[in-house]
């Protein structure tokens, strides 16, 4: 088993057609169908079923791609290592709302004030999509909230944080003297799409009281959801650091719920197999520092 072995089957899983990836590797179909029928044979096992005509590729295909990929990125990070100035730091961070538009750019900020050389490149999205990049080895690490264990995924906390329930100062939840868990189930619940972490710690929180949340808008832009609430559309549940100046302007405001505690930390998250180099451990431990 080899480097080009390992090379030839990322590209197989990617395309998912033997002939396809042939092309892309400048190859000959044989020659990859060979090289895959060689992987298998050192294995011991098999890696892609053959069913009329169309390729499927089996448990074991998978976890050998979630090496190889990582194996590979490894050759090709050493291989840029030696090549590139070692001020040159560049790296690909994944961050979840509340940290792709409040934290990030402060860390950025910090980062390149010590290496001004660097390109950072930045992918905002929910927890879940980082996840899955990061399994993909698409991103160095990724900056979201605490998750529940992964066997593949290490996590460090380096703050904390909370979700706020908020609307706008004149709806009329806020006529009731003692709003309870009840009353907000009842109310037009404007929320984050499935897979956020907001939504899933608050949907967790309300389950555990027995109760089942169905919302009324759900939305990937926080904006959106924001302008809902100041307009009466509904409450809002959001993270505190992205509608703290709304509420600070009067224009939404805090419900307050005794029953529910949505405090939360955030998280550096990053692949078990992911080598940590000197540019990473830098940037890292920039996020552990008080802003």
């Amino acid at each position: 088993m080899t480097i080009r072995h390992l090379k030839i089957f990322i590209a197989v899983y990617n395309e998912n057609n033997m002939t396809t990836a042939a092309n892309k590797l400048f190859m000959t179909q044989p020659s990859v169908s060979q090289a895959i029928k060689e992987l298998e044979n050192y294995y011991e096992t098999i890696l892609f079923e053959r069913l009329s005509h169309k390729l499927y590729v089996t448990p074991a295909g998978k976890k050998v791609y979630q090496y190889a990929i990582h194996i590979i990125k490894l050759l090709d990070e050493l291989e840029d290592n030696l090549k590139e100035n070692s001020l040159n730091k560049n790296l690909i961070i994944g961050a979840n709302y509340t940290v792709g538009t409040v934290l990030i750019n402060k860390y950025m900020e910090k980062f390149n004030m010590l290496y001004p050389d660097s390109e950072i490149r930045v992918f905002v999205n929910n927890t879940s999509d980082l996840i899955k990049k990061l399994r993909e080895n698409q991103l160095d690490f990724a900056l979201v909230e605490e998750i529940n264990s992964e066997s593949d995924i290490v996590q460090e906390i380096f703050s904390n944080d909370r979700i706020v329930i908020v609307a706008h100062p004149e709806h009329g939840i806020f006529d009731k003297s003692n709003i309870t868990a009840l009353d907000i189930v009842n109310e037009h619940l404007l929320l984050r799409e499935k897979g956020a972490g907001v939504r899933k710690l608050f949907e967790t929180k309300m389950n555990e009281l027995g109760f089942f949340i169905t919302p009324f808008w759900e939305s990937t832009s926080t904006t959106a959801l924001i302008n809902a609430a100041q307009k009466k559309l509904g409450i809002a549940v959001l993270p505190f650091q992205l509608v703290k100046k709304y509420i600070e302007a009067g224009s939404l405001k805090e419900l307050e719920l005794k029953e529910v505690d949505l405090k939360r930390h955030l998280a550096i998250v990053y692949h078990k197999n992911k080598y940590l180099n000197s540019t990473i451990k830098e940037f890292l431990k920039i996020c552990h520092e008080p802003l």
